[in-house]
Parts: C-alpha cells; structure tokens; sequence
C-alpha cells in the first residue's frame, strides 16, 4: 500500500506543478520555436555547438518565438515595435533570473541591480558621465590612445595578429586611471584582472547555457564556483584597498575644505566622486554598493569597449576605401594637431557612421533579458508573469524590413536622412527604456579617440569581409578566429 501512497502523493505534486504552469504551456503553443526535448529543452544544442547556436537557434523563426533551456521558457523577442513595447512597459524593467549569475564577480552594480535600488543609483551616477564629465576625462583617453599606438609597433609589416588581449590591457588601465587619475595610488599588482574578467564571462555563459548549473546546490559544487569565488576575491582585494585610500583623503578634504597641490591641478577622479556622493547620502550609496559600481564599471567596460574598436578596426581594414574616407576626415577636423579632445572627437561623424554601423553589425551586447512582473499583453498574446523574455538587439540590427543592407557594411546606414526615416528600435547598441546604459557620451568619446589615434598611425589590411566571419556569441559577440588585421605604418599623402 505504501507504494500507492507514494504513486499519488507524486501524481498530486506533479499535477500541481504543472497546473501552476498552465498558462506557461499555453503561450509555447502559440510561440514558433526549434524542437526540445522535456525536461532539458534545448539544452543539447548548447552543449554540442557553442559556435553559432545562440544566434542561429532563434534566427528562422517569426518574433516573438520560443526557447526552452531546461524547463526555463525563454520568450525570444526581435521585431524593434515588439522591443519598443517591452522596454518601454514597467511590467518588464526587471532584469531576468540570469542576471544573479554576474553578480558573482560584478556584485549589486548598476549592471545587474534592479526595481528602486538601480533606479536611485543610477540618477546618483549619472552626472558622471556628462557631456561636461566626459570632456574632463578626453586627456586620459588620448594618453592611452597614444601609448596603445605605441605598442602595435612591433606588429608593422607583420603578419596578421588579433588585436583584442593588447585592447583589454590598455582599456583596463585606462578604467583604472580614469578611477583614481593617479596609476600609481595602489600597491597591488591588478595586471591579471583584464584576463579574470575575459574568463568570469565565459564561466558564466557556461553555467547559463547548461540547465542543471542553474541551481546552486548544484553549482557551488563544481570547480568554476570555486574558480570564481577566488578570481572575485582578488578584484574586491583591489578594490577595497583603492577605497580605503581614496575615502580616507575624500573625507579629510571635505572636512577641511581644503586641496592637497595635486588636487587642485586635476578634476576629481570618478573614485572620488562616488566616494563624495556616499558620504554625503551613505543611507542610498554604501561602501559595498560603491564597490559594486567600481567592479562591474571596469568588468562591464573592458569587454565592450575592447569589441567595438576592435571589430570597427576590422571593418576598416577590410574596406579601405572607408578607411580612406575616415582618415580624411580626422585629419580635416585636427589640422597640425596629432592628439584629439572631446571637442575634436565629436566632430568626426563619418567615423561615428562607421563605429555605429559596426555596432549595428556586431553587437557589443547582443541579448539583454527581463522577468515579466505582471502579465503582459504583446499583441494577440499574453506572456504570463514570471516569464523570461530575451531581446534580441543582435536580430533586431540585422532586420532586413529596416535596413537596406542589412548583412553588409554599409556606414550610410547612419546618415541623418537615413536615421529619420528608421524605427529607433531598430538600432539600440546601448539597450532601451528605463534600464539604457547611462555612458552613451563616454563610449562613443573613447572609441572614437583610440580609433582616431590608431588610423592616424597605421594602415589596416585584412582580406575578410563582413560575410567571411565566423561568429561566437557568450556575454558578447566576437569572430571565431579572433580580431585579425594586419597594420603598416601610414605615411601623409
């Protein structure tokens, strides 16, 4: 008898489950989507091709579609009205479940936070990344810019050679001495971060793509929790001694009102800024929320920063007639000068056309995913609460109804007459709505600087157009083979 017993009380707990789930299955019927297979979804075409899958998978199917991971149901979105209406609707200005995966290594930041703790971090922060703020920081830019130059010499009339592990260096230092504007105010030796950061992310796309590590009694058993665990330890090490520094001065200045002589030679680093801003309202920025923001700005910048120049620098060598275009105009808007500012970087708008039209092509984020918190109406369809649902901006850059060539580099994408007459979802490289990236102005100053920078200098080569490369997908999109050109020394004409 006590097998019956048991026979029932399982058939009443599965009857339950799936009734709770009811108007779950009901919206997959109604959804396009590739096969799965109860109870892992697709999450055999995750672990058997990483190459192309994530892009691939969803691409043949109308918007909205389906995706099971698990008995995860991701509601795949890609038409730019269908995105306007989702980032647009309080009902999904959560972040999904996934995201606790990056708070691993980038904490609480604004990255991953959510609901009134990001909203009141993120007007906090914003003054940071003004237009006024930005220009403060264009000297540390060119610095930078001028000495990653430098350090391409030794490939000069070389062969070909993938740029990005020299990118993620030089923007990792530049994040850090944006930070503190003084390289040498810690003792630790930060060098291998840029490479913990590069692993954190496929780590945690790992664990996204396989099912059975979303759960934690499962994860904290493996040796990538542990890996993790001790690459995050050395990150908050960095950053709690920077901090401690930095506040102990921050608090003595404004107690005495008073600069030391290098303070008042140089604006206040964006460190002691947000240490400004937690002492005076430490009940809204704590320590460890100031931490989290400093973690997940330099994790979050040296990936995307280091892909966009790295793929636009592709682009360039790829269509020289492009790049031919560009260095004229870098050189019509400097004259006699070598170095760029932000007022000089803000007039290169064909070169902006061609960054933007990379990003257009190459997503630096090519998904962003949000938890329903309510039931939300999308059309004729009714996506029931607690459902994940993914925004595809990489599908959503390449819709052929919005885009006249849309699988080719074409920089005139961008012309304003061309910007009009387009859905402004259609091109949304720095998300949308209430959770969009707050550093617009900073990124494109920086990447136009380091581009400007690299083409005064060097002529870019490579035989591979834009339909050659082989694509990957985890946290952000790069080609297979990795970020390849050559360079030569460009001489004025």
């Amino acid at each position: 008898m006590s097998w019956l017993w048991s026979v029932f009380l399982i058939t009443v707990v599965l009857t339950k489950y799936l009734w709770s789930r009811r108007k779950l299955y009901l919206l997959a019927t109604k959804l396009p989507g590739p096969k799965s297979l109860p109870p892992i979804g697709c999450g055999l075409r995750f672990l058997c091709d990483k190459k192309d899958v994530f892009l691939d998978l969803t691409t043949p199917y109308s918007s909205p579609c389906k995706l099971w991971i698990g008995p995860e149901l991701l509601v795949f979105i890609k038409d730019p009205k269908q995105l306007q209406a989702v980032f647009q609707s309080s009902a999904l200005s959560t972040k999904a479940r996934f995201y606790r995966i990056l708070e691993e290594f980038l904490g609480k930041g604004l990255v991953t936070s959510g609901g009134a703790l990001h909203k009141r971090h993120k007007k906090l922060l914003q003054p940071l990344f003004s237009q006024r703020m930005v220009d403060s920081y264009s000297h540390l830019f060119q610095k930078h810019a001028g000495k990653f130059v430098r350090v391409l010499e030794q490939h000069v009339d070389g062969d070909e050679f993938d740029v990005m592990p020299y990118l993620h260096d030089s923007i990792f230092e530049t994040t850090m001495d944006l930070l503190l504007e003084d390289e040498n105010s810690h003792s630790i030796d930060y060098k291998d971060v840029p490479t913990y950061v590069k692993r954190f992310y496929e780590l945690g796309f790992q664990r996204f793509r396989t099912f059975w590590l979303h759960f934690d009694f499962i994860y904290h058993r493996t040796s990538n929790y542990k890996e993790v665990r001790a690459m995050k330890e050395v990150a908050n090490t960095m950053v709690e001694e920077i901090m401690a520094t930095t506040v102990q001065k921050v608090v003595q200045r404004l107690e005495t009102g008073t600069l030391t002589k290098s303070e008042q030679m140089r604006a206040p680093s964006v460190l002691e800024r947000i240490v400004e801003i937690g002492h005076s309202q430490p009940e809204v920025l704590s320590e460890q929320h100031s931490i989290d923001h400093l973690i997940s700005l330099i994790g979050a910048s040296q990936d995307t920063t280091s892909s966009a120049i790295a793929f636009t620098c592709m682009m360039l060598a790829a269509y020289p007639h492009i790049q031919d275009l560009v260095i004229t105009e870098i050189r019509d808007v400097l004259g006699p000068k070598t170095t760029l500012d932000y007022t000089d970087a803000s007039k290169l708008q064909y070169l902006e056309m061609c960054l933007k039209e990379t990003m257009r092509l190459f997503a630096v984020v090519p998904f962003v995913f949000r938890q329903t918190t309510e039931d939300f109406q999308l059309g004729d369809l009714i996506i029931p609460k607690n459902v994940t649902v993914g925004l595809s901006i990489y599908h959503a850059h390449r819709d052929p109804s919005h885009w006249e060539k849309p699988n080719e580099f074409y920089p005139q994408h961008f012309a304003p007459e061309a910007v009009t007459k387009r859905h402004p979802y259609a091109f949304i490289p720095f998300s949308g709505g209430s959770r969009k990236c707050l550093a617009q102005i900073y990124s494109y100053t920086i990447l136009k600087i380091f581009l400007a920078n690299i083409v005064l200098n060097y002529e870019l080569s490579s035989p591979r157009k834009v339909e050659d490369l082989k694509l990957t997908a985890d946290i952000t999109v790069r080609p297979v083979d990795g970020h390849l050109f050559k360079i030569r020394r460009r001489y004025i004409k």
